[in-house]
């Protein structure tokens, strides 16, 4: 009889290939990271880790959506300490001008991310999920604040608020893939996008 696994020696597990997994993403590239890496990064065995993720795909799939319900749960909490809807939008552009690109860890992840979104450009099925979860946990929470603001008075009523939320999205994006492949001034960037939206938005 094989031996009893505890769920939270199963999560354990989880947390270290995952872990792992964005080491050597991050260290290589996605797509040149391979899933011996991961096992000599780790030490986890290869079997056992396919015990757990069917794929690299599955894994970054993991990583991601761990990573993306962490920051929204956080992102949520802090923002339910404002009330005014262009405070919130203020909040999540000086939120992102905070970010340290210096920072091997975190220039590391937002290169990840970039690098599987290329790679999932060519599998629309994995193209459909990232779609999914930029919609779900991005595009909604700030198009929910936009409603807010028109409903309070604070924001023009004929903006579109998934249009706008797409457009900061956008913004965001856009500077941050320029921070961590060149020299870029990215707060100076960002600064000038952050008052040229909330112009644009305020009612």
């Amino acid at each position: 009889m094989p031996p009893i696994v505890s769920d939270s020696h199963k999560e354990k597990k989880k947390k270290e290939i995952l872990a792992s997994a964005l080491v050597c993403f991050a260290k290589k590239g996605f797509q040149v990271a391979t899933i011996d890496d991961i096992v000599g990064h780790s030490g986890i065995s290869k079997g056992a880790i396919y015990n757990y993720f069917k794929s690299k795909d599955e894994i970054y799939l993991e990583l991601m959506s761990t990573d993306t319900k962490e920051t929204y749960e956080s992102l949520v909490k802090d923002l339910e300490t404002y009330d005014s809807a262009i405070e919130k939008i203020d909040f999540l552009f000086n939120l992102y001008l905070l970010v340290d690109f210096s920072d091997k860890e975190i220039k590391g992840k937002f290169i990840v991310h970039d690098e599987f979104k290329l790679h999932a450009s060519r599998h629309p099925e994995l193209a459909e999920k990232l779609t999914d979860r930029r919609n779900q946990y991005f595009v909604d929470l700030l198009a929910g604040i936009i409603k807010e603001g028109q409903e309070s008075g604070e924001i023009k009523k004929n903006l579109h608020p998934e249009v706008m939320a797409d457009l900061f999205w956008s913004m965001i994006n856009g500077v941050t893939v320029q921070s961590v492949y060149t020299d870029y001034p990215f707060k100076q960037v960002l600064t000038e996008m952050k008052q040229m939206f909330l112009e644009k938005i305020k009612a």
